[in-house]
């Protein structure tokens, strides 16, 4: 077998995960290039205007969102860039906390100036991508994959915010074939997640695949992803989810990783929701059975539990499990320096206020979770791992569909070619 080595300032990096499977017809795939909507991952261009005119508007929830979101830290155009670094590492070594933090504030500062068109905004988004995009070359250990998987994807959503919208050319671009961001975002992480892991691990993949394959224009690679998130039966909606009672594959192993599992996966529907296919409906909703299977036992009751049904590869995790666990069980704050994972806004708005669907836990869960402080963004060794600020980010005004007007998307990233669309380059 050939090895394949990466091109640019990552000349010479080995690409161990070899090419990309490609899939049958699987609902939602695309055919070809320009079957793309750009922007496109966790906002298109009609979300992120929903946004901009429910604050600018001064509506609930957008508005009193945006008082708590603008004064965080990392939505600050200040902010005080802590990279970058040439290699990150998560696993046996650690020392990505400053590419989590970038990545936070590119992405924040990316909606801040979405949301307020102020430059300064547009200028701290933009430096950082560009700094970590032409100075990172390798990601390292044996969690690389949840590394590239949560903070790669907030990654690519500011850059495609700042590419699509704010016209932002990253450094290094040129017909003869770049050295900046793009290069560096399939080569370090996209071609790093194809081999795709197991349950909520394996998931965090899939949604980071699909943001990947979306700004880089990768149908292959787009298709591959959307077909594991149906399919996958280790990783994918079936196989994390049982579909009779919503029980989810790592109940047993403790409530953290089985939460947070909820958040990753609403996040991969999102993406394909931006892209033109609803996959929340799928399984009879099965997501939101999910949901009110976690929020029932998470808010103190008891829940049917199937030992039968678990992650693949349990053994790995001291698995398999007889009885869900009571590890980091509870919403909101489960201890004075802990958090559970802010995951329920966007369920809520996609299920319970856009679709009209009936959600008693969800909802009471959205609830406790706002009393203990609301998504704020997480502390600790999890700030990548949730985008939080629901209110702000999922919110829909009632029910209703809500689809995209395609044609309103804008041009972003270089000189406007002809009938604007397209870079000229000359």
């Amino acid at each position: 077998m050939k090895t394949v080595f990466a091109t640019g300032q990552l000349n010479g990096l080995p690409v161990l995960n070899g090419p990309i499977p490609t899939v049958g017809t699987v609902h939602g795939m695309k055919s070809r290039v320009g079957d793309f909507i750009h922007p496109g991952l966790w906002h298109t261009h009609d979300d992120l205007e929903r946004i901009r005119l429910g604050v600018a508007n001064r509506q609930d929830p957008w508005k009193t969102a945006f008082l708590n979101f603008s004064t965080d830290s990392f939505s600050q155009a200040s902010y005080v860039m802590q990279g970058p670094k040439s290699i990150i590492c998560r696993g046996s070594c650690s020392n990505y906390t400053t590419f989590t933090n970038d990545v936070r504030a590119a992405y924040q500062n990316a909606m801040m100036w979405y949301i307020t068109r102020n430059q300064s905004h547009w200028d701290r988004s933009t430096t950082i991508l560009d700094a970590w995009g032409t100075n990172l070359t390798s990601i390292i250990g044996t969690d690389t994959s949840l590394l590239v998987g949560l903070e790669g994807d907030m990654f690519a959503n500011a850059a495609e915010i700042m590419r699509w919208e704010g016209g932002w050319v990253e450094q290094g671009a040129k017909a003869s074939g770049g050295s900046g961001f793009s290069n560096q975002l399939y080569w370090l992480f996209a071609r790093q997640s194809i081999i795709i892991g197991q349950a909520n691990y394996g998931m965090v993949s899939i949604k980071a695949l699909l943001a990947f394959s979306v700004y880089l224009d990768d149908v292959t690679m787009y298709n591959y992803a959307i077909n594991s998130y149906q399919n996958d039966l280790c990783a994918g909606i079936y196989g994390n989810y049982d579909t009779q009672t919503g029980q989810g594959a790592e109940t047993g192993r403790d409530q953290g990783h089985a939460v947070s599992g909820l958040g990753w996966t609403a996040l991969a529907a999102r993406i394909i929701q931006s892209q033109g296919t609803d996959v929340y409906s799928i399984g009879n909703n099965l997501l939101l059975t999910a949901a009110e299977y976690s929020a029932k036992y998470n808010l103190g009751h008891d829940v049917p539990y199937d030992p039968k049904f678990y992650r693949c590869e349990a053994i790995l995790i001291n698995g398999p499990w007889s009885a869900p666990s009571t590890i980091s069980r509870g919403l909101g704050k489960t201890s004075a320096t802990t958090q559970s994972p802010g995951v329920w806004d966007i369920l809520y708005y996609q299920y319970v206020v856009k679709r009209g669907l009936n959600a008693p836990w969800t909802v009471k869960a959205k609830q406790v979770y706002d009393a203990s402080g609301g998504e704020q963004h997480p502390t600790g060794n999890s700030q990548g791992d949730q985008p939080s600020w629901g209110d702000l980010l999922w919110s829909y005004p009632g029910k209703g569909q809500f689809t995209n007007h395609n044609d309103r998307t804008i041009w972003g990233g270089g000189t406007i070619g002809p009938n604007g669309t397209g870079n000229l380059n000359s």
